[in-house]
């Protein structure tokens, strides 16, 4: 297992200067697909259970989100808030 880092991750910064266009664009597009191994009850978002569930995962239920319209509610929350990241996949931010 890897050491906890200790310093912020340089890849993670937020984007700065993001048009309100971007916002909106972006907002309206985002999906919520999640990762069962984030999940105590992956049912709950209309996943299957992992096959080889991985203990050490942090969980959604941890951060009080137990459905899939909360956790996009949150995702969009984010995105309006301009909360996303610098570094991008493609035409979306890779965190937000």
């Amino acid at each position: 297992m890897h050491a906890k880092r200790q310093t912020t991750n340089p890849k993670r910064r937020f984007a700065t200067g993001v048009a309100e266009a971007d916002i909106a664009f972006l907002a309206n597009l985002v999906s919520y697909t999640g990762n069962p191994e984030h999940k105590r009850n992956p049912g709950d978002f209309g996943l299957q259970p992992p096959l080889g569930p991985r203990p050490h995962k942090t969980l959604c239920d941890d951060a009080n989100i137990h459905d899939r319209k909360t956790a996009l509610d949150l995702l969009r929350a984010g995105v309006c808030r301009g909360l996303v990241s610098e570094q991008s996949r493609g035409e979306f931010p890779q965190n937000v």
